[in-house]
């Protein structure tokens, strides 16, 4: 983006962003009300990671993003330009350390928000890797295998919930999981381990549903899957549904009579709510129901960026972002590779979009579990628990990487269960059945749709 401000105002605002106490974070708020609200300072963010001038720059960084924010929020275009200007001389994705990587990327999600908030100003196309999230998918794929094999992060969400489901498929000889967004499939060979070795034998039939926009991909995970079946002795069936999440139907999902109904739903509902009538979490949780699930199971962000001020949930995207990339970087992976560079561009678009844009083109609307138990409860969900056995299964996983950062805390009494990395808390995962269900029983539910209507593929 090219500088608007001419020399006198970048002279004035160099001055500014050094001396004035109005662009400090000691002189940020703590509430929602004014444009520097919750601003975090920078030792909350581990910006003294790293050597003595590395540091320095890091806390300088988070001043400049904060200014930077504080300048779009009182729409000065002007000084928002310098700002990006001055950001644009220190933070690098390729930086020395995760304060200037995630800097660089919050800079980026700021100059898009620059150009669209004023296009008559900024005459600049931004690139359609910036604004299309099909375009990531490949990408996304490859970052979760990371996070994976670095982070305790897929295994938290993955190991605990199938805990859970294990449970709600005890004493049940037909079995049905219906994942709303498979991707890749990589939480279902644990648990269709567990369920070939469980010690009252494995089901006659287990069927997974995978709900995703990618034919092809779903192929792909329901061949992996198949195979791992086989291997296992398991009588197995996948059904493939190509569809968005908001357009799923009952009739898609091929439920059946006398199958024991699971449905997950792992960083996936907070998506819904960018209708923000509330209709499509709603429905979403409608769906859910008459499927007569025996339980369902959510895992999500643990962090409050659906509402409130702008200024406020850029402040905490901020905390949770420079957290995430602080954990990437304590598995110790070389400056220069590729692979936390996947992971860390995963979590770059996550920040773009909930940093840059606005109403329904904003999906990333994280909520915080106390949001999650509100909408569950009115969507007609009670609280499941979360039980010691996937407690322990949790904390084994936190025990495996970064010892000592990590940790696993319960929410309220059994409710949930969430992966705090150091002081931050980032994911959590809780169990709900349907309330007039009383949280027991295979569905109930006949399906007599074509296969071909759904798109449903055997293995």
């Amino acid at each position: 983006m090219s500088a608007a401000a001419g020399p006198s105002l970048a002279a004035a605002k160099k001055e500014e962003f050094s001396k004035s106490p109005s662009n400090s974070p000691a002189s940020s708020g703590g509430t929602d009300g004014g444009s520097s609200a919750a601003v975090p300072r920078p030792e909350q963010l581990h910006a003294h990671n790293g050597a003595p001038a590395q540091r320095v720059e890091a806390m300088e960084l988070v001043v400049a993003l904060t200014a930077c924010a504080d300048s779009l929020a009182a729409c000065n275009h002007d000084a928002a330009n310098y700002y990006l200007a001055r950001l644009g001389e220190m933070a690098s994705p390729a930086g020395p350390t995760p304060m200037h990587r995630v800097a660089a990327y919050f800079a980026e999600a700021l100059a898009l928000r620059v150009v669209r908030m004023w296009p008559h100003v900024f005459d600049v196309a931004p690139p359609r890797e910036l604004t299309d999230g099909a375009v990531a998918d490949d990408d996304d794929a490859t970052a979760l295998r990371v996070l994976n094999a670095v982070t305790p992060i897929p295994r938290f969400l993955h190991f605990t919930l199938n805990e859970r489901v294990l449970r709600a498929f005890d004493g049940h000889d037909r079995v049905h999981v219906i994942d709303f967004d498979i991707k890749q499939g990589l939480q279902w060979p644990g648990l269709l381990q567990s369920l070939a070795t469980r010690a009252s034998g494995p089901p006659a039939h287990v069927r997974i549903t995978g709900v995703g926009e990618s034919r092809q991909e779903l192929q792909e995970t329901g061949a992996r899957l198949g195979r791992v079946a086989a291997a296992l002795g398991l009588a197995f069936e996948f059904h493939a549904v190509v569809d968005r999440l908001e357009d799923v139907r009952l009739w898609m999902l091929h439920v059946k009579r006398g199958e024991c109904v699971a449905v997950n739903c792992v960083l996936a509902a907070h998506r819904l709510l960018r209708d923000e009538t509330g209709a499509a979490i709603a429905d979403f949780l409608g769906l859910a129901r008459s499927t007569g699930a025996a339980i369902l199971l959510l895992g999500e962000h643990e962090d409050a960026l659906n509402s409130g001020r702008w200024e406020a949930r850029f402040a905490r995207a901020l905390r949770y972002y420079a957290a995430a990339f602080d954990a990437v970087d304590a598995a110790g992976l070389a400056d220069t590779s590729p692979a936390r560079a996947k992971a860390e561009e995963m979590f770059a678009r996550e920040i773009r979009n909930a940093v840059a844009f606005e109403a329904g083109d904003r999906f990333e609307r994280h909520e915080t579990f106390a949001g999650w138990r509100r909408r569950m409860q009115e969507g007609g969900f009670q609280n499941a628990g979360i039980g010691e056995r996937e407690a322990m299964q949790g904390r084994m996983i936190a025990r495996m990487f970064a010892p000592g950062n990590y940790s696993v805390q319960a929410q309220g009494d059994g409710e949930g269960l969430t992966l705090r990395w150091m002081d931050q808390a980032m994911y959590t995962v809780s169990a709900w059945t349907p309330i007039s269900d009383g949280g027991g029983g295979g569905s109930t539910v006949s399906a007599s749709v074509s296969t071909t209507a759904s798109h449903s593929q055997q293995s």
